[in-house]
């Protein structure tokens, strides 16, 4: 097919690409569609509704427009389908077999159309997620069920990351949103949510059998298990550089609950991740001496906000509305036995 001067631009390139040796590839070109969807969809009726009166009626259509629909399918496809017999009709095994093999196509039929919608809409037809691994899972879970809800044809892909990995993402345009503890240079963002941290062990580790708060001193001589990528908080980052003893960093926080669980080291994670284990006293927090907890800002951090299509912009909006909502936007917030809270930068 040669382009011409009113060969819409987008296609340009489909069409010069379009080479007699593709088209040879592809089943549909190698033999013609008898079967039309407005067929198929009359055909389903008759048989749901139980008749041709029944489908007219669902249908908004004639029985005569049905009933020559039909014929003419049948006659296309040297099939019988529908026996009549008195005002009734019924389906044969070879319709039955036609049948159900055709709700999978009409289904995503209509699933095409209204995607079709969406993005005649704008609203995009996936949305790139990044996620802090400290971001509270039941509030994440909850902003996909709501976007489920508001635009379901629009997918989310969603990975968890760490700050530097989310910030590659979004210099590579391969994420729309990031929820980071690091907002990047020459991004916009908005501020998400507060998340709480503590410093936890094992009930039977050495620090406790100390009987007393613990000084940074204290924490010199003991390991700490790190979760990589995950943010530091400034009690920790004061005393790096007279640390004695190596840390341990872990890939996320599920492994350092259970080296912490096994006896080994200490370490800062979110509260809300650990409330089940310091209710069952399997983790304790440490007595610090004049802190309890501090905590850490995640941040929304948009990959280009002007041109952010629909879907994400609906998918931001829900996460700050729900987070927003949990606890005024702290996780784990302080209570009021708790000795204080320093605020990261």
């Amino acid at each position: 097919m040669k382009p011409n001067n009113n060969t819409p631009s987008c296609l340009l390139g489909l069409q010069l690409n379009e080479t007699g040796a593709l088209r040879g590839r592809r089943l549909y070109d190698a033999r013609s569609l008898h079967v039309s969807l407005r067929q198929l969809r009359m055909l389903h009726a008759v048989v749901d509704c139980n008749g041709f009166t029944g489908a007219a009626n669902h249908l908004h259509l004639s029985q005569s427009a049905i009933s020559y629909s039909i014929a003419k399918l049948q006659e296309q496809l040297g099939v019988c389908l529908l026996k009549v017999e008195g005002r009734k009709a019924y389906v044969t095994e070879e319709g039955r077999t036609l049948l159900e093999r055709s709700r999978n196509l009409m289904h995503e039929a209509l699933e095409l159309e209204v995607l079709a919608e969406k993005l005649r809409d704008g609203l995009g037809s996936e949305v790139r997620l990044v996620v802090d691994g400290n971001f509270p899972n039941k509030l994440l879970m909850w902003a996909l069920r709501q976007f489920d809800k508001e635009a379901g044809h629009t997918q989310v892909a969603l990975k968890e990351a760490g700050p530097a990995e989310a910030e590659n993402l979004l210099r590579d345009h391969g994420a729309h949103l990031a929820i980071s503890s690091n907002v990047p240079r020459g991004f916009a963002a908005d501020p998400l949510i507060f998340i709480e941290m503590i410093a936890v062990a094992h009930p039977m580790h050495p620090l406790f059998q100390l009987h007393r708060a613990l000084t940074v001193q204290d924490l010199e001589n003991q390991v700490e298990v790190v979760v990589s990528g995950s943010v530091t908080p400034p009690l920790a980052s004061r005393r790096n550089s007279a640390r004695r003893v190596p840390p341990w960093h872990v890939s996320g926080i599920d492994r350092a609950i259970n080296a912490l669980s096994e006896g080994f080291g200490y370490a800062w994670l979110p509260r809300h991740h650990l409330e089940p284990l310091l209710q069952k006293h399997s983790l304790r927090m440490l007595p610090l001496e004049g802190i309890a907890a501090q905590t850490s800002m995640l941040h929304l951090v948009y990959c280009n906000p002007i041109r952010l299509h629909a879907g994400a912009r609906k998918l931001a909006e829900i996460l700050q509305d729900i987070s927003g909502e949990s606890s005024h936007g702290q996780v784990g917030a302080a209570s009021n036995g708790d000795q204080g809270t320093a605020s990261l930068p």
